[in-house]
């Protein structure tokens, strides 16, 4: 592919395999769990596409991936999906650049860096003349390995995430920039020894809040195109599992301005480091049930942080549901456990019939259990649904009002709860198997309590079984001694 351009318009191939894998989860992630947009259907409503088109850019859109976060990702499903892009790419033409639409914390079985195999492949097909650009969930954790073979990486501001459309747009602005210009991007970069969970890392609170928000203007000086910190992503046992700062010039000429912005950024989060904690009161699952109904609020939501969904756990672990029962709690909903034959047991009785059995503990048996529950079913899908992932029944059990899901699933919005014709906020404590609330139920949610649970995102690193990662980050261990310069 290093031929001269004899074409009109600038084209730009995009894919990706967009990921978040915890290599603690026992329960792997398979061809089931990915969605997958091919060809026109990658170019439907999105941003980046808008502002590609809106600068006259041809796209060839090749497999865009994405898995809801689990366990390390099969084999085999990886190759496929890299060898169709790999394929397409062979078969596309004469390139400008490439975007890539990733995640960043991508882990498959058999590989010691899957993302930097699949960049590194990407490069020996066209060579260092085309541009590659990508977008990253600032959890992603991109080793040298992956850098040296981008130009441009950006990832995102927000934690909870707010800004994924903007980030995406802002990858392809900066490629389609720099292509009409002739720049030749370079990228800075400082690795900081810190391993912390998301909850500890909410761009919304200080101390992160007044560092994500010098970006912009650093972004905007002389020489250079962009910065990012990525948080990372904690429950991956891997060397590359750490916080980092990129800072992205126009040119290598720009090299030592985008080092010292890097290292600026990288000194003042290790200054902080101390700071970032929990942004919301966090204890055991009795003291958070006792401090929810001793609130003033009307609603207080519970997260089970240990079998958090959002960062790959199984969803299957009823520690929450048992302290619950245990402490005689009423006017709970329960947003919800994950149990494809329980569900069929309730689909099997029927509305109005009462349930007795066990659920839980069937995919993650490290920390979950089998509980037994009698219940009365008070609401199942519809059968266009039940078929489908989205499947759930609603049950009474003893004053608790539990959702059972087909597959692994989060409530993270209002229409999740709508879907099973439940209103968080008739209800005193709203449990939900999450870490930090994503944006609308942090801004619905009158209040806000973290159960520290037991499970594959425990949030006490120093509790996890690390093996591979820096084991003298911080907070494994809190003496040690590091600078960014």
């Amino acid at each position: 592919m290093q031929i001269n351009r004899v074409y009109e318009k600038l084209r730009i191939f995009t894919c990706g395999i967009r990921h978040e894998s915890n290599t603690f989860s026992t329960l792997p992630t398979s061809e089931a769990n990915f969605s997958i947009v091919r060809g026109a259907d990658v170019l439907k409503d999105q941003e980046w596409v808008k502002v590609a088109e809106k600068e006259g850019i041809e796209l060839i859109p090749s497999l865009h991936a994405y898995a809801w976060p689990g366990g390390v990702v099969e084999r085999s499903i990886f190759e496929k999906y890299k060898n169709e892009i790999l394929e397409d790419l062979k078969k596309a033409g004469n390139l400008d650049g490439i975007y890539l639409d990733m995640h960043g914390a991508l882990h498959v079985e058999g590989y010691d860096d899957a993302q930097a195999t699949f960049i590194k492949e990407i490069r020996d097909i066209v060579g260092d003349r085309v541009m590659i650009s990508g977008s990253f969930d600032l959890h992603g954790n991109l080793s040298p390995d992956f850098v040296k073979s981008i130009n441009i990486l950006t990832g995102y501001r927000t934690a909870p995430h707010r800004d994924g459309a903007e980030t995406k747009a802002r990858a392809i602005s900066m490629l389609i920039e720099s292509l009409k210009k002739g720049l030749k991007p370079h990228i800075e970069t400082v690795i900081i020894p810190i391993l912390i969970p998301g909850e500890k890392g909410i761009t919304e609170v200080e101390p992160l809040h007044s560092i994500y928000a010098q970006i912009p203007e650093i972004a905007k000086k002389h020489g250079l195109m962009d910065a990012s910190i990525f948080v990372g992503y904690a429950w991956a046992d891997l060397p590359r599992s750490a916080m980092r700062v990129f800072v992205v010039a126009n040119d290598a000429k720009y090299a030592e301005s985008a080092k010292a912005e890097a290292q600026s950024l990288a000194q003042q989060i290790w200054d902080k480091r101390a700071d970032m904690k929990l942004d919301v009161p966090s204890g055991s699952i009795d003291d958070m049930i006792a401090l929810a109904n001793k609130s003033e609020k009307k609603t207080v939501f519970i997260s089970d942080s240990g079998d958090n969904t959002t960062a790959g756990a199984p969803g299957d672990n009823p520690q929450v549901l048992a302290a619950l029962l245990k402490n005689k709690t009423k006017n709970v909903l329960f947003a919800g456990i994950v149990d494809a034959d329980f569900l069929a047991q309730c689909v099997a009785l029927g509305v109005g019939k009462e349930i007795k059995s066990t659920i839980g503990g069937k995919v993650d048996k490290t920390f979950g259990f089998a509980l037994p529950v009698k219940g009365k079913i008070e609401f199942l899908s519809p059968d266009s649904i039940m078929q489908t992932d989205r499947g759930a029944a609603v049950l009474n059990v003893e004053g608790v009002k539990l959702v059972v899901m087909k597959t692994r699933r989060s409530f993270v919005t209002k229409v999740d709860f709508e879907e099973v014709k439940l209103n968080p906020l008739d209800y005193k404590i709203v449990v939900v198997k999450l870490g930090y609330l994503y944006p609308e139920l942090r801004d619905l949610a009158p209040e806000h309590l973290m159960a520290l649970t037991s499970g594959f995102c425990n949030l006490e690193m120093t509790s996890l079984p690390f093996k591979n990662v820096d084991l003298k980050s911080y907070p494994l261990d809190i003496s040690r001694e590091w600078n960014a310069q």
